[in-house]
């Protein structure tokens, strides 16, 4: 009774967006204009910050997905969380899967060790990205350049019955602002896209909402440099992206609350 007490009131019960702000040490000086928006930044930052990088090394690569080498997206919830997204496909019949903004592909790599038989395209607005894990995650079925604003998601299908075909969203949404994942919700929509799984980088609570104001604090008192890289968003905020367009449910996985999103169709 006290957790639950304790999680009421740590909830956030209406929408609610605030810009995120991270130091990006020395790699922050030559990120476009200043802040992490662009994919010109993502290239620099992938090329140039050591826990931002990607690895064309195939061994290092896997290390970095194995856990022995601490990256972005690497957490000690990743396996678990790749085997809750495999329960959540088998349950639902998908056999395809189109991760839009992989990054290192981490959760991916664990996805297609729990689920080899599944199709999968990974694709990323970065080249560096792109190229790098071409090399070096050999398992994925393809891997693409492709943007989440674009207006066209149908190459998502991956040429299969959309009805067993799921977009894997997974920790893109501080990427994007209000309008554009609101565009995003619809342009999937309009582009036949029926199954969408969104794993969050993080709600936004009264706890984390405490936090993250006492770090900028800190860097000011401190004089550390730091940079927009993004937008949090309370619970109630999400909801709003998608309730025109699909049905949906909650999820945890491997810790990180999300939703599997079901397409309305309209009659």
């Amino acid at each position: 009774m006290i957790v639950n007490f304790l999680k009421k009131i740590n909830n956030i019960p209406f929408p609610l967006t605030i810009k995120h702000y991270f130091a990006f040490d020395d790699s922050t000086k030559y990120l476009k204009d200043g802040n992490l928006s662009s994919s010109e930044s993502w290239d620099i930052l992938r090329e140039s910050h050591p826990h931002f990088s990607i690895s064309d090394n195939r061994e290092e690569w896997i290390k970095v997905n194995e856990q022995l080498i601490k990256k972005d997206g690497q957490d000690g919830g990743l396996k678990e969380r790749a085997k809750d997204v495999a329960e959540i496909l088998k349950n639902n019949h998908i056999n395809s899967v189109f991760s839009a903004g992989c990054g290192g592909a981490g959760l991916e790599y664990h996805l297609k060790k729990n689920l080899p038989e599944i199709k999968l395209t990974c694709s990323e607005y970065s080249k560096v990205a792109v190229d790098k894990l071409k090399k070096v995650f050999l398992e994925a079925d393809s891997i693409i350049l492709f943007d989440m604003k674009s207006k066209d998601w149908s190459v998502a299908n991956n040429l299969s019955n959309p009805n067993q075909n799921l977009v894997l969203l997974y920790r893109i949404d501080i990427d994007l602002s209000n309008e554009e994942m609101q565009k995003m919700f619809k342009n999937m929509y309009n582009s036949g896209i029926e199954n969408v799984l969104i794993i969050l980088c993080g709600r936004l609570t009264l706890k984390s909402l405490i936090s993250r104001l006492r770090q900028r604090l800190s860097w000011k008192i401190k004089g550390i440099r730091y940079s927009f890289s993004g937008y949090l968003r309370s619970e109630k905020k999400f909801l709003e992206f998608f309730d025109e367009f699909y049905k949906s449910e909650k999820v945890v996985c491997g810790g990180l609350h999300g939703f599997l999103l079901k397409k309305i169709n309209v009659v």
